[in-house]
């Protein structure tokens, strides 16, 4: 039996203690009463023992009642003369009224000393209660699962049949402790914050008619830390939801900004060379192909914006799936250096390929579009003039291709951040800052992954891995498409 259980014992219904009361001493009274009954002295102890047993299973009331039924005992039966309340010498009087202070107080100081125990192990559980409830809602659990555990937490320290938690996150946690047809009266506590009421504990009592006031405080006190929790977990939902509202804003603020600039420029230009065709007069034939040539640039311009546009809206819904085929590296890198060649101007351009590099399943056109962006992300941020290096080599059933630069770099601690959406670097100038978040996602559409790292003769080399091996199925769009669709 245990402290809360004794608790509940001492806390009887008064008929239950009267019946405590009687059958301590009647017990002893039966036991000794015999013709060869034991030393008055050896019965007064057994009945000491009675009135601790009495207070301590019925409570004071039961040991003060107990303590004089012995005393009447002891006179009656085993004070001369026997069988009569009247004490033969001045003696036995003193013995006998001693005995009776003594045991009232025995009785007394064992049921106080029970209580303060009782006592003390019910608040060491309550504190219990308490600090779990504070370490469950801290520590990011389920608020049903914390409300589940403090529910049979009060079942427990309560002795209840049943409890109730319900709160307006929507959370309800209902425990039953013992099935019963019928749980008893009902008691409720309302959890109140800032004095509206959010929620109330429900309690079923079994047997019992009510809460006494002190266990009303207590379950008051734990409804308060619950409101303060809840009150405190709605706060920090409503400003997670407005800092990611605010976050949306500033994405599409910054899309908007860039879009606007990757979009604006290529139009000026092209209706700058357009105009110049219509108005102009005396254009030599080389300045007419070169105005036609700046008209191709820009709507090229303009065409890459709107397929990282169109890119993003893909990947967010997920049908950028790649149409794996397999293809040559070597004969993609040519085909994008050659088509880039007016955007490269004068610069070099490397490439490398390693002997006996396998063909590779890969969407020939999203893999032109990874290219694009790394290259064009080369020239952005480096000085005109420097060379650009692409290689290919075979690694461990699958290819790295790199494209490496001579230019700043990109620092140790910004190389995760270089493939966030938006992200543009100091001296990109305007932009969308979506072109190596799309070439990710879209290697990692192809089950591959990319990454930076430093080139040997200083600069960014951009590296991404795909499997040559045709059944090889990386993490879907689905995955791919977690890092631009915020």
């Amino acid at each position: 039996m245990n402290a809360l259980d004794q608790m509940r014992e001492a806390s009887r219904p008064l008929v239950h203690r009267i019946a405590v009361m009687f059958a301590a001493p009647g017990s002893v009274t039966l036991l000794a009463a015999t013709d060869q009954h034991p030393p008055t002295t050896a019965v007064a102890v057994l009945y000491v023992l009675a009135v601790v047993i009495a207070a301590r299973v019925g409570g004071a009331v039961a040991g003060m009642g107990a303590s004089v039924l012995a005393f009447l005992s002891l006179n009656f039966f085993f004070t001369p003369p026997l069988h009569t309340f009247a004490v033969g010498s001045g003696e036995d009087l003193v013995a006998l009224f001693v005995f009776l202070v003594a045991s009232a107080i025995v009785g007394l100081l064992q049921s106080s000393a029970v209580r303060a125990k009782f006592r003390a192990e019910r608040r060491e559980l309550e504190a219990r209660l308490l600090n779990r409830l504070a370490t469950q809602l801290v520590s990011g659990e389920p608020v049903e699962d914390v409300l589940e555990g403090f529910a049979a937490g009060i079942c427990d320290i309560f002795g209840l049949t049943r409890c109730e938690i319900s709160t307006e996150f929507p959370d309800t946690a209902v425990v039953d402790r013992h099935g019963a047809e019928d749980p008893g009266h009902v008691q409720n506590v309302e959890i109140a914050a800032r004095g509206l009421e959010i929620g109330v504990i429900k309690m079923w009592l079994g047997r019992r008619e009510r809460l006494d006031e002190e266990e009303l405080r207590v379950i008051g006190s734990i409804a308060t830390q619950l409101a303060l929790a809840l009150e405190g977990m709605r706060l920090s939902r409503e400003v997670r939801e407005a800092e990611l509202e605010a976050q949306a804003s500033q994405l599409k603020a910054d899309l908007f900004s860039g879009v606007t600039h990757d979009v604006k420029t290529p139009l000026a230009g092209i209706m700058a060379a357009v105009t110049s065709l219509i108005d102009g007069r005396g254009f030599s034939e080389r300045q007419h192909l070169d105005h036609l040539d700046t008209i191709k640039q820009e709507a090229e311009r303009l065409h890459r914006v709107v397929n990282n546009l169109l890119d993003v809206a893909r990947l967010r819904a997920g049908t950028l799936v790649p149409a794996k085929v397999p293809s040559p590296i070597d004969e993609l890198l040519e085909s994008v250096i050659n088509r880039l060649r007016p955007l490269l101007g004068d610069r070099t351009v490397e490439m490398r390929v390693g002997d006996n590099i396998p063909d590779i399943p890969m969407d020939v056109v999203q893999l032109d579009q990874v290219l694009t962006n790394l290259i064009e992300n080369a020239i952005k941020f480096t000085p005109p003039h420097t060379p650009i290096t692409l290689s290919a080599v075979g690694h461990s059933g699958a290819v790295r291709v790199t494209v490496s630069d001579r230019g700043p770099g990109v620092a140790p601690e910004k190389r995760d951040r270089v493939f966030e959406p938006f992200e543009r670097g100091p001296g990109a100038g305007a932009g969308t800052g979506l072109g190596l978040a799309i070439a990710k996602a879209i290697v990692a559409a192809h089950g591959g992954r990319m990454w930076v790292s430093e080139a040997p003769g200083g600069g960014a080399a951009f590296t991404f891995e795909l499997h040559c091996d045709m059944d090889h199925a990386g993490e879907a769009v689905r995955d791919a498409g977690t890092g631009v669709g915020r």
